[in-house]
């Protein structure tokens, strides 16, 4: 039997309730009952949005052309995030930070910052970067203060629960540096509102003492929680040969996110697919996995995917000058995926 909109949208026990206010309404006719039903969608089911990390510096106009605009004009879908990673001792903040993430919200992106660093987490939760932060939080306070929703999001120490960063696995440590850069932001005169804290480990880890968890600052530092996931499937440099499924990918860690904060908005941070099978490079098993993996993310409470599309240590890119992913077309059709203006991101709850 075809569900009405009224039983798809809402619980059982709103259902007599909205039915009740349908038919007192029903003399007002079939349009605006429509249109009031079209309004409980609305409210009920969020937008997932859209990201990208692009190979090229995201402050330079050709490459936001290029390498975002081209890409979303390719999709037939717009991305509402644009990701990139920078030191927290960077040389021109006030350019990088303020030309920048200016850049990026005039061509109709919001900015998702990933704050890197060579140090370790001893190292900047005791003082070490401070002055440098001071310069990269003024930058920031610089550019928010203009207001008419200027907000980025913003990662400190990405992927810290897995080897290969300086500031990596060191628990403690880590939650001392993420709350030094959020004081820090605060004294530099950085409006609460004009920021979304996120906190985005790796979905795996080595062990149980580098789980996720043992890293999370707590629920009145973060507004977004996040991780990584790839499908390294047969790629050359994967040291775990398997083509892993969107179950396999995310869902363990998009559980034990709930569990960790049940009350906050998921995001994956990066991810991303080779086309490496164990038959060899397959880009119709790509495809699939991008129809699969975006069908599974749109109704599972994810509320936006960062796809990596940079040829990195795996054929990563699914648009660059050598291929195009038309599974990743496909899977972004969905219309689950919709996109959502900086200013508009600024006042939105993604909470479902």
């Amino acid at each position: 039997m075809k569900m009405s909109i009224v039983n798809y949208l809402v619980t059982k026990p709103q259902r007599w309730l909205m039915l009740i206010m349908l038919i007192l309404l029903g003399g007002l006719g079939s349009k605006n009952t429509q249109a009031i039903a079209d309004g409980v969608k609305q409210i009920e089911t969020p937008p997932v949005l859209l990201g990208l990390y692009a190979p090229n510096y995201l402050g330079d106009q050709g490459v936001i052309d290029n390498e975002l605009r081209q890409v979303d004009n390719w999709a037939g879908k717009r991305h509402a995030i644009a990701g990139f990673f920078m030191d927290i001792e960077d040389s021109n903040p006030s350019y990088n930070i303020g030309q920048r993430l200016e850049r990026l919200r005039q061509n109709g992106y919001t900015a998702f910052i990933n704050l890197d660093s060579t140090r370790s987490a001893s190292a900047i939760s005791r003082g070490d970067t401070d002055k440098s932060l001071q310069k990269l939080a003024q930058a920031y306070a610089q550019w928010s203060k203009q207001g008419k929703g200027r907000i980025a999001f913003i990662a400190p120490f990405q992927e810290m629960n897995i080897p290969g960063e300086t500031y990596s696995q060191d628990p403690e440590s880590f939650k001392l540096a993420y709350q030094r850069i959020q004081q820090i932001f605060q004294q530099a005169g950085v409006a609460p509102n004009s920021v979304r804290w996120v906190f985005a480990p790796n979905g795996w880890s080595q062990d149980r003492v580098h789980h996720f968890e043992n890293y999370y600052p707590s629920n009145a530092q973060v507004d977004v929680v996040a991780f990584s996931a790839y499908n390294w499937g047969y790629c050359t440099n994967s040291s775990w040969k398997h083509w892993s499924s969107p179950q396999e990918v995310y869902e363990p860690y998009i559980q034990r996110m709930r569990s960790l904060a049940p009350n906050k908005p998921i995001f994956i941070a990066q991810t991303a697919t080779t086309s490496n099978t164990q038959a060899g490079q397959r880009s119709s098993a790509k495809d699939q996995w991008f129809r699969d993996s975006y069908t599974y993310l749109a109704n599972n409470g994810v509320r936006a995917i960062l796809y990596f599309n940079i040829n990195k240590e795996c054929d990563w890119a699914v648009y660059s000058g050598v291929s195009k992913s038309v599974g990743y077309q496909q899977a972004v059709a969905n219309p689950a995926f919709r996109y959502v203006s900086p200013a508009d991101l600024a006042r939105m709850n993604l909470v479902r």
